[in-house]
Formats: C-alpha cells, sequence, structure tokens
C-alpha cells in the first residue's frame, strides 16, 4: 500500500502540533484539552476555512457567553424546571440563529453553538473555582485547537512540501510544459 506524501505530512504536522500543545498545556495546567480537540475537530470538519478563522474565533467566544448566560439564568430555583429551562434553551437557540440571519451575517453558527454546548458541558460538570482563570483557560484553549494545532499542522505540510516536492506534481508540470512546447512548435 501506497501512502501518500499529503497523508504523511498531515499526520506528522497533527501529531507534532498536538505534542507542543499538550506541553503548553501542560505547562500551563490548562486542563480543558479537551476542549482544544472540540474546536480543532470542528475547524478540520469544516475544511480548515483559514479565511472564516476570524468568524469562527468570535463565534467561540459568544458560544462561551452563552453558556455563561444559560448556567447564570438556569440558577434561579423557577427557571431550572425541565419545561421552563427547555423553552428557554429552544428560544436562545432561535435567538442565535436569527442573529446570524438577520444582523450579524458574520457569525459562524456551528462554531457558537459548539462553544456553547462545550461549555454547557464543563461547567454542569465540573465545580469552576475562579470564573476569571476559567473563561481565560475555555478561550485559550480553544483558539491553540484551532491555531495551533490545525493552522500550524497546516503550515507544517506546506513547509514539507516545499522542502519535498511530490514528484508526481513536477511529473505532471514538466509534461504539460513539453505538451506546450511541442504545440508551440506544430503552430
Amino acid at each position: 500500500m501506497k501512502i501518500s506524501k499529503e497523508v504523511w505530512y498531515s499526520s506528522i504536522g497533527v501529531g507534532l502540533t498536538t505534542l507542543l500543545f499538550c506541553l503548553i498545556s501542560g505547562s500551563f495546567h490548562l486542563w480543558m484539552s479537551g476542549a482544544a480537540f472540540i474546536a480543532a475537530s470542528y475547524f478540520f470538519g469544516a475544511g480548515a476555512p483559514v479565511d472564516k478563522v476570524l468568524n469562527i474565533s468570535v463565534s467561540f467566544l459568544l458560544g462561551i457567553a452563552l453558556g455563561c448566560f444559560c448556567l447564570w439564568f438556569l440558577q434561579f430555583p423557577q427557571l431550572n424546571g425541565v419545561v421552563v429551562s427547555a423553552v428557554i434553551l429552544g428560544f436562545l437557540t432561535f435567538l442565535v440563529l436569527f442573529l446570524q440571519g438577520t444582523i450579524m451575517k458574520w457569525a459562524v453558527v456551528p462554531a457558537w453553538l459548539l462553544a456553547w454546548g462545550t461549555t454547557m458541558l464543563i461547567v454542569t460538570n465540573v465545580s469552576i473555582k475562579s470564573w476569571p482563570v476559567f473563561l481565560i483557560q475555555l478561550v485559550v484553549s480553544m483558539y491553540l485547537g484551532v491555531y495551533l494545532i490545525i493552522i500550524g499542522s497546516n503550515f507544517f505540510s506546506k513547509w514539507m512540501f516545499q522542502l519535498f516536492p511530490d514528484q508526481q506534481a513536477e511529473d505532471k508540470s514538466d509534461k504539460s510544459d513539453s505538451e506546450s512546447g511541442t504545440q508551440e512548435l506544430h503552430s
């Protein structure tokens, strides 16, 4: 089985940037590594659209803010029942989609909802001792997932292709050059 250079370079790039991320998160006690992998997986699954990275980054912030708002809002005893909380969460989901479809067209709804869900998952299962530290760690973890793991591995792959160009691409380029030269001779 022949494995393409693209698979090798991508795999090595993601492995190295993940290793680097783990060293960073371990050194700075970022205990939310899962959030980085969720964010990286979303960005990769979306096709790694570098032209949308700022929109996605801001949408992550909106989702984190919405997750925190929901946690605060649902702390009121009269609002945390199943029906009431379902109505609230349904309305907020409607609001996210409505805002993106009207005045916030730059927002990326899947990134917004992903960050909202990730935040809700963490805050409903872990006791938060310091909210400022928690929020900084969550944002940094999610951004490292996108900027370090995915974009870093993409740069690694591009760098490797520059160092070791794909021979087939060069052969095709040489062949098309010789064919165009032959066509020019016949003209």
